[in-house]
């Protein structure tokens, strides 16, 4: 990707992840696709195959990027909170400290920062 293409992108929220609203250095921030290019090394025929156009591409930082993989955004959100929450309570550490209350799960929706920016642009 070129440093122009980069540069839009890193520049579309300001320096911050699209995702969880980090801040961003332009040398950490990397690049994702909205709607994924490609599916386990072939191109995704089943759903909606992404392009490399400015609109399909957004700033992420390592840990979204790494946790998006080559999901759309619903699958994603989805994952953060029913499979990472499930790994989370896991933990005999975890289990006990909410037992004995201090600690209070207050699982939510999630809401990535580009869809909070954008409700705050309007």
């Amino acid at each position: 990707m070129n440093k122009r293409t980069r540069t839009l992108v890193y520049n579309k929220f300001d320096g911050h992840c699209a995702y969880c609203g980090c801040e961003l250095e332009m040398k950490d921030m990397q690049v994702d696709h909205i709607v994924p290019k490609y599916r386990n090394n072939e191109k995704w025929h089943q759903h909606e195959i992404g392009s490399d156009d400015i609109d399909n591409l957004n700033p992420s930082c390592r840990m979204c990027n790494y946790y998006k993989r080559m999901n759309d955004l619903e699958t994603f959100r989805n994952n953060l909170t029913e499979m990472l929450m499930r790994n989370v309570r896991r933990p005999f550490d975890y289990r006990l400290a909410l037992k004995y209350g201090l600690i209070k799960e207050d699982v939510q929706r999630v809401i990535f920062y580009f869809e909070k920016v954008k409700d705050e642009r309007i």
